[in-house]
Formats: structure tokens, C-alpha cells, sequence
């Protein structure tokens, strides 16, 4: 029976509410370690935190944020995800930035004769020895100083004189540390003690006598001191024999130990590969010998003198 007027047809259903998603879940990048070069800290970056499920567009918030100055030491750093119902999700990761490498010295003296002047041979003649500033070791261990201990003002002074013999070099030195006024002395002499002598006695008593003098007084004075070997030889006019280096360089070493002073050895850092070290006068450097110089020498002063 129809009814005038009525309306018959069923009204849809209620759909159902969509489904509300997990809250969100954030996880954050491993700890990050930087070292910075200046005691002010590091610009750090960072990956951004991964954020799973959450309803909508989950943002994600850091503090401190990526691409920021941190301050050395270590910071906790908290990530928060949102999502678009203000569900949040948090993760902390830990930020390290080391402090920049420091020397508890840093005012350096090169002493020496013309090795550490940086005379070589650039030419075949053995007798054209010139002096390449750039390629001298004092010159390159500046740089890897410097390269190193950002945070700092290393100083190198080259106070190489060619043709000096050590055990008249003492007025030299006094002169120099009063102009200079280092905190470290490199010394690295002897060669020519040897090589002006009459015979092997004189030129190793020389020369031992000389680095005795040089070492005492810099040690006297308030320097902390390095004493090098004597580089290796090749043949050449001006080679010294094999057995009269390693003689002197027994006595630098007893030198070294009375003395409280660094040993570096240069004799058996260039050995290995002497042709390349050594000019073909038998004694000057080549500019890879010095670079070898210098590597070794920062080695020392990294060891003995680096902050830790």
C-alpha cells in the first residue's frame, strides 16, 4: 500500500571513520665525532633521523641542528618527529668534537749547519750546491706544523749556517737564542767537525764536544732539546765514511741521554733509501731528503711535545 507524500528509499550508511595510523617512531643517526681546529668548535652535519608510521606528514626537529657550531666536548642531541595529530617520537644521539692538537711549545730553532740551511744539488756537477729555501727542512716542518696544531701560532726559525763546524758554534748559538728566544732547539751539526779534522779521532771528538756544548746550553737556557743523528752517506766528493756516522751517532745518543734530550734519528730514517735522499756529493740532501727531515723531526716533536 503506498503512502502519498512518503519516501521510500533507504538512506546510505555512515562510513567509517578512517583508520588512525601508529604513532610515530623517529631513530636517529650513530654518534658523530669531529675534530675542530679552533678551541671555538666545529661546524657539525648530520643525517637526518628516519621517522616510521605516524598519521599525515611527520616533521622532525633537532637541537642543536645540523650544519651548526658545536662546542667542543660532547653534546646530546635530542630529535623530535610530530605528527599531524601532535603525536611525538624522540631520539638523542651524542656529538663529540675534539679539541684542536696543541704543543706545549711552539717557538722552534733549527741549528745546524748547511743541511739545515737546505743546501743541495740540483744539477750534475757535485760542487753546484745551491740553497732552495722551500725545500730546507725547517721550512717544511713549519708547514706540517702548522697543519697539525691549527689553533696555535707555530713559529720555525732557520738558523742553518753552511760550512759551521758544532764545537765552534757555541758563540752562535747564544746569539741566535737571545734573537730567537726559542722553546725548542732542533740541532742537527757535526758533519763538518768531521770533515775539517786531520783524522777520524779529531773530527768525532769534534763533533761530540761541539753537540755536548750546543745541547747544555740550550737545556741551560730553558729549551727542550733535539738531537739529530747524522744523515746517511752515498759515494761522493764529499761522502763520510759509513762507520765514522754511525760511530758519531753512538755518542749522540749517549749525548741525548745525559743530557735529558730528544733523540731523532735521521741516520736510519733516510737509509732505507739513500740514493734518493742523499745528493750525488755524497753528503747534501736531496729535496725528498729534507722533506724526510722534517717528517721525521715533526715525529719527534709530536711525541714528546703534543698536549694530550
Amino acid at each position: 500500500m503506498c503512502c502519498a507524500g512518503c519516501n521510500n528509499t533507504p538512506s546510505a550508511p555512515t562510513p567509517p571513520p578512517p583508520p588512525v595510523a601508529d604513532a610515530p617512531e623517529v631513530s636517529c643517526p650513530s654518534p658523530v665525532t669531529i675534530s675542530a681546529r679552533t678551541s671555538a668548535g666545529a661546524l657539525v652535519s648530520y643525517a637526518p633521523p628516519e621517522t616510521r608510521k605516524g598519521q599525515g606528514t611527520v616533521t622532525v626537529a633537532c637541537t642543536p641542528a645540523s650544519d651548526t657550531m658545536f662546542p667542543v666536548g660532547v653534546t646530546q642531541t635530542e630529535c623530535v618527529a610530530t605528527d599531524s595529530l601532535s603525536r611525538k617520537a624522540s631520539c638523542t644521539f651524542s656529538v663529540t668534537v675534539a679539541a684542536p692538537a696543541r704543543l706545549s711549545r711552539t717557538r722552534i730553532m733549527a741549528f745546524g749547519d748547511s743541511l739545515t740551511e737546505g743546501s743541495t744539488i740540483v744539477t750534475n756537477d757535485p760542487y753546484a750546491i745551491v740553497h732552495l729555501p722551500e725545500s730546507a727542512y725547517p721550512t717544511v716542518l713549519r708547514q706540517l706544523l702548522s697543519a697539525r696544531y691549527t689553533d696555535q701560532a707555530i713559529t720555525v726559525s732557520n738558523r742553518g749556517e753552511p760550512g759551521e763546524q758544532a764545537w765552534r758554534a757555541l758563540s752562535r748559538l747564544i746569539a741566535v737564542f737571545a734573537a730567537d728566544a726559542p722553546d725548542v732547539v732542533v740541532l742537527q751539526e757535526g758533519y763538518n767537525d768531521y770533515r775539517a779534522a786531520d783524522s777520524d779521532v779529531v773530527g768525532i771528538a769534534n763533533a761530540t764536544l761541539g753537540i755536548t756544548q750546543l745541547a747544555g746550553e740550550a737545556r741551560r737556557r730553558g729549551a727542550r732539546v733535539f738531537i739529530c743523528t747524522l744523515a746517511p752517506s752515498r759515494p761522493g766528493p764529499k761522502a763520510i765514511p759509513r762507520s765514522a756516522l754511525e760511530f758519531i751517532n753512538d755518542r749522540f745518543r749517549s749525548i741525548a741521554l745525559s743530557e735529558g734530550a730528544v733523540l731523532v734519528d735521521l741516520y736510519g730514517a733516510l737509509l732505507p733509501d739513500v740514493n734518493a735522499n742523499v745528493s750525488p756529493d755524497g753528503l747534501h740532501l736531496t729535496p725528498l731528503g729534507y722533506r724526510r727531515v722534517a717528517e721525521t723531526v715533526f715525529a719527534a716533536i709530536r711525541a714528546d711535545l703534543e698536549i694530550r
